[in-house]
């Protein structure tokens, strides 16, 4: 018995001396059994455990998470939400393992005890990038729309749109790192218009679909009937929460007939008949369309069912300048002329001063009206005649439809201002051009629709506008009624003079090497003074002075590629 005794006591006091000594060789180390992240690290420092797990982990792919919105899902890797391993902080759980409690203690003996890879989380980087997730995951509230197909107009139905909890979804993936789904719990989003709230503005639409007649009455005259179709009639509509016109669409549709329809009135004027007599040409009234009040109107009429016809308002318009407004024409008397040449013009440069100058004769000022240039000689386009030349724009002389119809310009104003009359509008070339020397200073630029030039007609009576050219020189005439004024006009007087800057040469690629293209000329810079003195019958006096301010111009050349002129410049 005693011998029983003392072997149970020393087997106990052998256990606990066993369990002192296994306790203090694992005061520093990890207990025997426990995995972490995969790897057997019983009987590891932390430090080396940590080194193992992140040896081990490093060739591992990382896990991949479910984001899920509904029915929608989407799976991305987790170091796409700033995941990454945290080997210390393993170990460091597999270390805790068995420290507190026995059962965990003899569990991890057992090989029963497993701790799993923990993650570290960047909260605001985690934040960032669900959000931009969620915003393709996420879809806005489509609101049902009326359109138009097929020659009827159709509700297309609303669709709920899908808003996600962002935040809830970071609190939760913060809370457990390790998960492998995150929900986003999605919240519908109601559209704002519904098909059930568009029916009624759709079938009012189509009861609004049927052809529509124009009516275009000239006054006095013929008639124009237009037919608009469905299709037409649909687009000239803007139907949504309510129906109106499309004031724009139904704007520039009045236009195009009014383009196709309206006659301008034609003032008489004066003519050369047989025998190279002046003739008096009749007036020709003329008729537009009132667009404005057209439009205000049919904006209404397109909106009511019934209506199958509509007319517009078309206005007559009486010519300004009638035959009982022009004296005889033997009863005319040349107030003022001027000439110009052109001699070495191209022929281009020619065929533009002679198309000008043929719309500008027989032109009829009445008494108190404006000579305005740009209109008497129409659109400088290539369908009125007009060809392209040179001409000055941007600061360089280049190639324009029009080119050599300042010209005839300048020749008229050389005319309207020796006859005394007031200039409106007068605008001096950007440099001197050697078209119109001698006389410095003593031009008319026109550049539609931006430069003009206008005068005023103060004479008792119309003025008449008569041009005769030849291939080299243009005579503008005026005739009208004199009031006995003396016009004298003076020589012009150079007040400063600034010399031109060095040439400039640019490299044109499609040139040959060493080929030179001169494209502008040099010429000086000049600020001139011309003086008109204006004696009226009564004796009174007045004296004008015509300044101008031409801008020093370079020579311009283009050359070739490896052109020595460019390599200098």
């Amino acid at each position: 018995m005693r011998r029983a005794w003392l072997l149970g006591t020393a087997g106990l006091a052998g256990l606990a001396l066993g369990w002192a000594l296994f306790e203090y060789l694992h005061q520093q180390r990890i207990y025997p059994g426990v995995v972490a992240a995969g790897v057997q690290v019983g009987g590891l420092t932390v430090e080396e455990a940590t080194a193992r797990i992140a040896a081990t982990v490093e060739h591992q792919a990382p896990p991949r998470l479910t984001l899920k919105a509904g029915e929608q899902s989407l799976e991305v890797l987790a170091t796409e939400l700033g995941w990454q391993p945290d080997p210390k902080a393993t170990a460091e759980q597999a270390f805790a393992v068995g420290r507190g409690r026995l059962a965990e203690r003899l569990a991890a003996l057992r090989g029963q005890v497993e701790v799993p890879l923990v993650a570290r989380l960047d909260p605001k980087a985690v934040a960032e990038r669900l959000r931009a997730i969620a915003k393709r995951l996420e879809r806005p509230p489509r609101d049902a729309r009326v359109v138009y197909q097929k020659g009827r107009y159709q509700v297309l139905p609303e669709e709920v749109g899908l808003q996600l909890d962002v935040q809830a979804a970071l609190e939760t993936y913060l809370r457990h790192p390790g998960l492998r789904t995150l929900e986003f719990f999605p919240r519908p989003v109601a559209p704002r218009l519904t098909a059930g709230m568009l029916e009624g503005i759709a079938t009012q639409a189509n009861q609004l679909l049927r052809p529509i007649v124009l009516v275009y009455e000239e006054p006095g005259g013929q008639t124009h009937r237009h037919t608009l179709g469905v299709d037409q009639v649909a687009a000239l509509l803007q139907v949504g929460e309510e129906l109106q016109v499309n004031r724009k669409r139904l704007g520039r549709l009045l236009e195009q007939l009014a383009a196709r329809h309206d006659r301008l009135p034609e003032n008489a004027r004066y003519v050369v008949g047989p025998g190279g007599r002046l003739e008096v040409r009749p007036e020709k009234d003329g008729f537009k369309l009132n667009q404005p009040e057209s439009l205000r109107r049919l904006e209404v009429q397109l909106l009511r069912p019934d209506l199958s016809e509509f007319r517009l308002v078309a206005v007559p318009k009486r010519a300004q300048v009638r035959v009982t407004d022009l004296p005889r024409p033997e009863d005319l008397q040349l107030l003022a002329e001027a000439t110009t040449t052109y001699a070495g013009s191209s022929p281009e440069r020619i065929a533009n001063v002679h198309a000008a100058a043929r719309n500008l004769d027989g032109y009829v000022v009445p008494p108190g009206g404006m000579f305005d240039f740009n209109q008497a000689v129409g659109h400088i386009s290539p369908e009125n005649g007009f060809k392209e030349a040179l001409v000055i724009s941007g600061g360089r002389t280049v190639k324009g439809v029009g080119g050599g119809v300042c010209q005839v310009s300048t020749t008229a104003f050389r005319a309207l201002y020796q006859a005394g009359l007031p200039i409106v509008e007068r605008n001096p070339h950007a440099y001197r051009v050697r078209w119109y020397d001698p006389i410095v200073g003593y031009d008319a630029a026109v550049y539609q629709p931006y430069l003009n030039l206008r005068a005023q007609n103060d004479t008792p009576g119309p003025l008449v506008v008569r041009t005769a050219y030849t291939r080299s020189s243009l005579t503008v005439r005026l005739y009208g009624i004199p009031d006995g004024r003396k016009v004298t006009v003076s020589p012009p007087v150079i007040l400063s003079r600034t010399p031109h800057p060095p040439p400039q040469y640019i490299v044109d690629p499609s040139l040959r090497p060493g080929e030179v293209k001169q494209v502008d000329w040099a010429v000086d810079g000049f600020r001139t003074r011309i003086t008109r003195t204006i004696t009226r019958p009564d004796g009174s006096v007045e004296v004008h002075e015509l300044h101008s301010n031409f801008r020093p111009w370079r020579a311009v050349y283009l050359v070739g590629p490896k052109t020595p002129e460019a390599a200098s410049d």
